[in-house]
């Protein structure tokens, strides 16, 4: 995540999908390779210090190469070999607390609710709430924009009613401009529990991800590669994604 606030009176749309081996499962015991079909997002600015964002998975498909005992048993198609789903919808908050300057970095602050849509029924889902929240910072250095952040998430377990596993937030990454319509793009990010063992569900994840940005026809298209960083992290990935930015409701013309 970066402090970077859209401009005042604009939007952006996103579009995209995602393809990720051996992705795991823990609380429906699956796992295999999942595709992301309307991967959304839509981000609207508030002024020069505030944006609010929509994200959103249209249609999540999970072709299962391994399903094991767990606490939720998963309602499976094509003989116990699919299954498929739509996503969590999150709605995120960014505040822009400090400004970048030539000495100091941008400071800001996020949070996050994920809400329960999909289901453990069909065993993609964990069917709780998620809380995240915590502090942005960046700072340009020539053509490098490197950016940070580090936070807590609430995640409530996802089977076992009344309690919750506190983890600790954070990313790092840069983009870096090539040219004036080529950025390379990186970012390593995650979570971690404290816990020596923690509810399942909520265990460490780490992924690092590295990409272009291309800016071309008035879009933004995105594509990079992932791979995962702890156990339970998905292996490898590959994402792609356009985005557009336009006016919105909130733009006053002049």
């Amino acid at each position: 995540k970066t402090p970077t606030i859209l401009s005042p009176g604009k939007a952006s749309l996103e579009f995209g999908l995602k393809f990720l081996q051996n992705a795991k499962f823990p609380v429906s015991g699956l796992r295999g390779d999942k595709t992301s079909l309307g991967v959304m997002g839509l981000n609207f600015s508030l002024g020069k210090m505030a944006e609010v964002q929509t994200e959103w998975t249209a249609y999540n498909f999970l072709s299962v190469t391994q399903a094991s005992s767990a606490p939720i048993v998963p309602e499976l198609s094509s003989n116990g070999k699919a299954t498929s789903d739509f996503g969590d919808i999150r709605l995120s908050t960014k505040i822009l607390m400090i400004p970048e300057s030539a000495q100091t970095p941008s400071f800001g602050v996020f949070t996050s609710v994920e809400l329960p849509n999909a289901s453990t029924n069909k065993g993609l889902g964990l069917n709780s709430t998620q809380y995240r929240g915590g502090i942005l910072l960046g700072k340009h250095w020539g053509q490098l924009h490197a950016f940070g952040n580090l936070g807590l998430g609430i995640l409530s377990n996802p089977v076992q009613a009344g309690s919750q596993n506190d983890v600790a937030l954070y990313g790092l990454g840069g983009i870096y401009t090539l040219t004036e319509k080529i950025n390379i793009a990186g970012e390593i990010f995650g979570r971690w529990s404290t816990r020596r063992v923690p509810p399942v569900g909520t265990e460490s994840l780490s992924q690092l991800s590295l990409g272009l940005q291309i800016y071309q026809a008035g879009l933004r298209w995105d594509i990079a590669g992932s791979v995962g960083l702890t156990e339970l992290s998905p292996k490898s990935g590959i994402i792609f994604g356009l985005t557009k930015e336009f006016d919105s409701f909130f733009h006053r013309k002049k």
